[in-house]
This record gives structure tokens, C-alpha cells and sequence, in this order.
């Protein structure tokens, strides 16, 4: 509590501050003793409860007025229980820099004569020894000189000392040597009549030789004439919080050691007016160092890939539709284009609207890659480099229903009597020729796949029956041709089955691909059939 309260605890008018909505924020000791309430029953309650019915509509229309921003003095009757009593009320707002009214400073003057002055200074006089001598936080009463006539026992217990030991003592002898300089100058400044009061951070020291941080507060009371009386100091112990601010600021540094030791950084935006901010180690990742300027929300979303802009999207988090999201999208960097995997979380105010998006954005291109790689070495015949039986039945999982595939089932000629001749190495290579030749008989957005030994499929998105005709016979054609390995002419050729799956909305891809994969391989065996009966009404 600012010491100047402990003075206004002895003014013998009732002083009370109201909020707009005329709820008590604070209520000296005079209006709490007139009232017959302690102090800490009156804080939070409302006007109407404390002052009762009876002078709830006399002062209204005053208060009203105040709130608008006019003082109000005037004189009414104070109706205690049974009692009434003349009184001034003065009401003064309570203006902010921009010229809104926060609340009221109320002042009321008992200008009645039914009680003696001498009663209430004595009243008074009991209540501040009373507040001294119990309240929470330090206090001393000081003399010009510096040294201290009064201090209560919670100051005395914060340096480990009694109330004894600690009076009479000048409050340097007690200051820590690096801010006696400070403290004693703003002291001397009090008792020259320069200032009437002044707050220090400052540090005493222990009966144990330790240090206390010490939060002081400390105002003048004078005589009629500006004549020094007294000095009172309030003193709270702030050693905790010193220590607690330490360790937050350690813990902020190490963060940010931590940001800067990977690619990425931290961000927020405030809800209500859109303020987009950027740690600096994710502005210089983003835009290079030496970049001046901030980067708002449009201008950080035109770095986002055009693919990536309606994932990437922190709107449901502005609405507060949803608190957390993690998104991952391609970001354009001063090092090229990036993957980032990005984590937001929303705080919201105490009524639970919208306050703040803070988020981290970390690059994982590297991780993306190796989970890429990851995903195409298990799609994909080492060998050949064709899809494995794996990766055709992702490839046909991504067929939209109702398109029409066209599948061509190819099994090689004499396959195994080559193996069996010449060995797996030139099997290995005749395998490897027969996929590059398969490449070049269609097209890149059809899917070419090895499902086994000497058996490969090829899938026609979107074909007809004509186009699907021309693939298979470009890739008979193709197989027959000559084929050498080492000098060595190779027999082998290709037997080739196609057919027409229709899409189909009731059931999946790949389980019309089984279907349609029977017929084709039926026809392939027909056609090695008749190439065999053939052959041998030739011979």
C-alpha cells in the first residue's frame, strides 16, 4: 500500500474511491469507523450496500455527475442508523491521460460540532497505531536526522532484528553500501522540502549479513507551514521476487539461445488489432539479416507456398473456434523454399474472448525429406525403380471414384530360362532394361509398377478403350525388341493383357483392381497361348 494511504488513515474526513460501476476500491479508516465496518468489508462492495438506503438516492445524482466528469461539492444530512449528521461531501473525478473518467475520490467533512476534535485526534491516533503496529509490510517513522523513532514488527522481523535493536538506528547504517548514495540523496531532498515523497528499489541487509531487497515507499508529513514533522516509510520485502525474476531471466535467456541454435523462431498476433510481431532470429531466417521493418500477417502469408496458404490459415484461431493448432507448410526463405512445422496456441481473456496467438515455426525440411525417401523406398522395386505391389495400391487409393483405369498385366517371355543360363546378374539387367523401355512407352502421369520375378503392371488413369489399346501394343513392341547384354543377343519378349476397370462409387480402387487384374492376366495368358500355337504351326 503507497504510504500516502497511512496519511489519509488519519484525516479526520471520510475518503473513499469509487470505480464507475460504484464499487469501493478504497476507504480510509475514518469512513470505515464511521460506518462501524472494517476496512477490508467495505473494499468491493457496492455504494448502495455501504451507505445504506437512506442516503443511497441523496448521493447518486452526485456521483452520476461526477463519473461524467464534473466536480460536485455540496452539503446534505447523514443519516447513521438513528443519527444524522451535517456533512460536506466533495466528489472529484478521477481523469485518465486520455480524458476518460476512471472512477471518484470522495471526500466527506463531518461540519457538525457533536463530537470533540480531541476525541477523533485521539481516535485517530489509536487506529494509526493500530494499522503501524499490524500492518504487513514494514513501516518506520523517521526523524530529519534519519534515524528511526518507530519502526512495527514486520520490518524489524524482515532484517532478523527486534523492534528494539532497530530504533534509534540512522536507516543508512542498515542500507546496503551500494545504494546509501541513492537513498540518502532522495532522503535529503525529502527534508530540504524539494519533494514530499519518493519510491526506491533498494537493498538492507540482513542480521546475517544478507542481503533483503526491499521495495520502499516513502512520504513526508509536515506542519500547516511545509515544516518537515516526520518521514514515513513503508518497506516491503521483495527478495522473493527478485530471486523469481533472476531465475525468469535465465530461463528467457536460454530460450533464446535455443531459438537461435535452430532454424525457425517464435511469433505472435495480437487478436484485436491484428499485429503480426516476429522474434529477430525468425525475421533473419525468413528475410535475411540486416532487413529492417516489420513483416505484418499479409506480407509473412505471401511467403507461405500459394498450395499451403488455406492449411496454413490462423483464422478459426482469431474467431476462437478452436485454442490450438500445427500445421505444416512450404515457406519461402532467404535460403530457398522451406518446410515448416508450425504450433499455435490461443489465449484468451479473462471472459474468455480472443486475446493472443503466440506460435513457434520450426524448419523440418530435413525430416521431411528423410520421411520422403522413407515413403518411396518402400514404394519402389529396388531394382527397377518401379513401384513395388505396395506403392500401385497407394497410387490406385488416390483414384477418384468413378474414373475409368486402364490395366495392362505384362509378363516377360523365357525369363527363367535366362536366369537359369546366364545367371541372376543378367537376368538383373535384362529386368532393369525392360522397365526403362516400359518408361518410355507412356506417359509420366501413368503408374508403372514390378510385382514380381519377371510380372509388371501399368496403370492408364483416366484412359479409353483406344487409348488403352495403343499403350499395350506400343509396349509389346517395345519388348520384342532385340535385347543384348555383354555382347549376348537375348530371347525375350512379352506377353501383354489389357483391360478397362470402371470406376466404381460402391466399392474401392484396389478392390476393382483385383477384379480387373484376373481379366487382365487371363488375356496375357491367351495371348502367350496363341503366340506359343503360333510358333509351332510355323515350325
Amino acid at each position: 500500500m503507497p504510504s500516502a494511504l497511512a496519511i489519509l488513515d488519519m484525516l479526520p474526513g471520510l475518503v473513499a474511491y469509487f470505480d464507475r460501476d460504484l464499487t469501493y476500491r478504497y476507504a480510509n479508516a475514518t469512513y470505515a469507523a464511521w460506518r462501524g465496518i472494517a476496512p477490508d468489508q467495505i473494499i468491493g462492495r457496492h455504494c448502495r450496500e455501504i451507505v445504506g438506503e437512506g442516503n443511497f438516492p441523496t448521493v447518486l445524482p452526485r456521483l452520476t455527475e461526477a463519473l461524467a466528469g464534473t466536480p460536485v461539492t455540496y452539503e446534505y444530512t447523514l443519516f447513521d442508523g438513528g443519527d444524522a449528521r451535517r456533512v460536506q461531501g466533495s466528489y472529484v473525478p478521477d481523469v485518465d491521460a486520455d480524458g476518460g473518467v476512471r472512477g471518484v475520490v470522495v471526500l466527506v467533512t463531518d461540519i457538525s460540532v457533536r463530537r470533540d476534535l480531541e476525541a477523533r485526534i485521539a481516535e485517530k491516533e489509536i487506529m494509526f497505531n493500530d494499522a503501524f503496529e499490524h500492518a504487513p509490510v514494514g513501516m518506520a517513522v523517521t526523524n530529519a536526522d534519519g534515524r528511526m523513532e518507530r519502526v512495527n514488527a514486520a520490518f524489524a522481523a524482515m532484517l532478523g532484528l527486534t523492534v528494539v535493536q532497530l530504533a534509534g538506528l540512522d536507516f543508512r547504517t542498515i542500507t546496503h553500501p551500494d545504494d546509501q548514495e541513492a537513498d540518502a540523496r532522495l532522503f535529503a531532498e525529502v527534508v530540504a522540502g524539494g519533494r514530499d515523497d519518493y519510491t526506491l528499489e533498494k537493498r538492507y541487509i540482513h542480521k546475517n549479513g544478507e542481503p533483503v531487497h526491499a521495495s520502499l515507499a516513502v512520504s513526508a508529513v509536515r506542519a500547516p507551514d511545509g515544516a518537515l514533522i516526520r518521514v514515513i516509510a513503508h518497506i516491503q520485502d521483495v527478495t522473493e521476487r527478485r530471486r523469481a525474476d533472476r531465475a525468469l531471466q535465465e530461463i528467457n535467456a536460454r530460450m533464446t539461445l535455443a531459438m537461435e541454435a535452430v532454424r525457425g523462431g517464435f511469433w505472435h498476433i495480437d487478436v484485436e488489432s491484428k499485429r503480426f510481431e516476429t522474434s529477430p532470429s525468425f525475421s533473419r531466417f525468413v528475410r535475411g539479416p540486416g532487413r529492417s521493418g516489420p513483416i505484418d500477417l499479409d506480407t509473412y502469408g505471401d511467403y507461405i507456398a500459394p498450395a499451403n496458404r488455406d492449411a496454413a490459415s490462423v483464422q478459426t484461431l482469431l474467431d476462437g473456434e478452436i485454442d490450438n493448432a500445427s500445421v505444416e507448410y512450404e515457406l519461402s526463405t532467404i535460403n530457398g523454399p522451406r518446410w515448416m512445422r508450425c504450433d499455435r496456441k490461443l489465449l484468451r481473456a479473462a471472459d474468455g474472448s480472443p486475446l493472443r496467438i503466440v506460435g513457434v515455426t520450426i524448419d523440418i525440411s530435413e525430416d521431411r525429406e528423410r520421411q520422403l525417401r522413407a515413403v518411396v523406398a518402400a514404394e519402389t522395386d529396388p531394382l527397377t525403380g518401379l513401384l513395388n505391389r505396395r506403392g500401385l495400391d497407394q497410387r490406385l487409393a488416390q483414384t477418384s471414384p468413378g474414373v475409368a483405369v486402364g490395366i495392362i498385366a505384362i509378363d516377360l517371355d523365357r525369363f527363367k530360362a535366362i536366369n537359369d543360363r546366364f545367371g541372376h546378374s543378367v537376368g538383373d539387367a535384362v529386368l532393369v532394361e525392360v522397365a526403362r523401355r516400359l518408361r518410355g512407352a507412356v506417359r509420366a502421369s501413368d503408374h508403372l509398377a514390378r510385382l514380381g520375378g519377371d510380372e509388371f503392371a501399368v496403370l492408364l488413369p483416366d484412359a479409353d478403350d483406344a487409348r488403352l489399346s495403343v499403350v499395350a501394343d506400343r509396349i509389346e513392341r517395345a519388348l520384342c525388341e532385340r535385347m543384348t547384354s555383354d555382347g549376348i543377343t537375348l530371347p525375350v519378349g512379352g506377353s501383354v493383357g489389357a483391360v478397362l476397370m470402371d470406376g466404381s462409387a460402391t466399392s474401392s480402387a484396389v478392390q476393382n483392381f483385383a477384379a480387373a487384374w484376373g481379366r487382365a492376366d487371363a488375356a496375357l495368358y491367351a495371348a502367350k497361348r496363341d503366340r506359343t500355337a503360333h510358333s509351332i504351326r510355323s515350325v
